[in-house]
């Protein structure tokens, strides 16, 4: 047998001089795809179609196969070569007719023909299915160049967003830019800084705008208007009140439970409460709600699913409060929002809080509300406004969501750092200079 390579740009020229090289009778061993040429990186190869065909070599023109002769010389070898010399002879002379040329060959190239352009397809679609692959393997290539385009976009509509909100400051008069850039600097938005000095001035006009008295008071009472409050958590007599702390981990949570118990103990109308933890998932969650329980001298029920809460529950039918901690979550944590579900499912009547960080960037917090406003949610509750100095931003959810706010909490001390929320005390929160200034007047008044 003879072996030999062909090549050619496509599988149709590279059978053809099979053909005619080896005949029609060559077989086709295999066949492949091969990059040829030089270049940096191989840049300027240039594809083509390899083929490896097969041919008996004992026709007349190369003699039979004198294998046997270099193994048997002599007199051996040469007996062998007689014998198979009169083989051919007697087959030369016969009367048989010469067989057809096979026809296998031409049907090879017409299959070809066929399937060359699918292979190339084939071939295409198995080169870009590498570079997703590669991409995909790089989340960076894919991203980056749409990060950018993002970021350029923004920038534009930021100039443009930002020409039209300078052109709605300067129909404001002169007298209230001081108060725009206070309310601004306190981290509200601009279009809804400028919404409340509009107000402001469509009730004084702009003869009153000479009183700075009457024009911070009146803001006061605007932004006052914009949030809601949902007041005490202490239920009407022979009624039940059971409260749920819903929330992402970190935000304090358990401690603001323990808050929460020691403020309704301790309250002008101290009620019955009990404590019941769903928070079996954190280390020693469970443990510290046990110390604070037994410091308040309250009970505590440790239920380890949604199913086991219903029986918890109805064990202390006569508590006039009952406070359920959860456990902390990422909004978009499947298992909690699973564990969410199953509790609504049982059908309680739970007031639902949920608990937000102060410190947490404004974006975020807009992200957990909108995640966890797929359940009932009913309050928010928020903490830690000791680790910040102005909370414009929080401001700003309580205008846009309109959700009430129960309670807000500044530190760690239970139950000295928490207390129920009012509008004025939230306003204060934002650290308004023109507020501040209020404050200070009214202390020095009254000392």
């Amino acid at each position: 047998m003879k072996l030999k390579r062909f090549e050619s740009l496509t599988l149709q020229g590279a059978l053809q001089s099979v053909k005619a090289e080896l005949g029609p009778d060559a077989v086709i061993v295999s066949t492949r795809r091969i990059h040829k040429g030089k270049g940096l990186f191989g840049l300027m190869s240039q594809a083509l179609v390899e083929v490896t065909a097969a041919a008996d070599r004992t026709g007349p023109d190369t003699g039979p196969f004198l294998r046997e002769d270099k193994r048997w010389p002599g007199r051996g070898g040469a007996r062998k070569r007689e014998e198979r010399e009169e083989e051919d002879r007697v087959e030369t002379s016969s009367s048989a007719p010469p067989p057809k040329p096979s026809s296998y060959f031409d049907d090879q190239l017409r299959m070809a023909t066929i399937l060359d352009p699918l292979t190339q397809q084939v071939q295409a679609m198995r080169e870009e299915v590498r570079c997703l692959r590669e991409e995909q393997g790089d989340p960076e290539a894919v991203i980056g160049p749409m990060r950018q385009e993002i970021e350029g976009l923004r920038l534009v509509i930021g100039e443009v967003l930002g020409d039209r909100m300078r052109q709605k400051i300067g129909t404001l008069p002169g007298e209230l830019g001081h108060e725009y850039e206070g309310l601004v600097g306190t981290g509200i938005n601009p279009q809804v800084a400028h919404d409340l000095l509009r107000s402001v001035v469509e009730v004084l006009g702009t003869a009153g705008l000479n009183q700075p008295g009457a024009v911070r008071e009146l803001l006061l009472e605007r932004m006052e208007e914009a949030v809601s409050i949902s007041g005490t958590l202490v239920p009407a007599r022979a009624t039940r009140n059971i409260v749920m702390l819903v929330g992402p981990t970190g935000v304090g949570k358990t401690t603001t439970i323990a808050k929460l118990a020691s403020w309704a103990l301790q309250g002008e109308r101290p009620c019955k409460t009990a404590l019941v933890t769903l928070d079996t998932y954190r280390i020693a969650a469970v443990e510290q709600l046990r110390i604070f329980a037994k410091l308040l001298k309250v009970p505590l029920e440790v239920a380890v699913s949604p199913k086991d809460l219903v029986g918890c529950l109805d064990r202390h039918r006569d508590a006039d409060l009952i406070l359920i901690d959860t456990t902390g979550r990422s909004p978009h944590d499947r298992t909690g929002q699973e564990e969410l579900a199953a509790i609504e499912r049982q059908n309680l009547k739970i007031d639902t809080h949920l608990v937000l960080s102060a410190p947490t960037a404004e974006p975020v917090l807009q992200e957990v509300i909108r995640q966890y406003r797929r359940f009932p949610i009913h309050r928010l509750l928020l903490t830690k406004l000791d680790e910040v100095r102005q909370c414009g931003h929080l401001f700003n959810l309580l205008h846009d969501t309109g959700m009430p706010v129960s309670f807000l909490s500044a530190g760690q001390r239970v139950p000295e750092d928490l207390e129920l929320a009012t509008k004025r005390r939230v306003i204060e929160l934002v650290g308004l200079p023109a507020l501040q200034e209020r404050v200070a007047d009214k202390q020095m008044v009254g000392a």
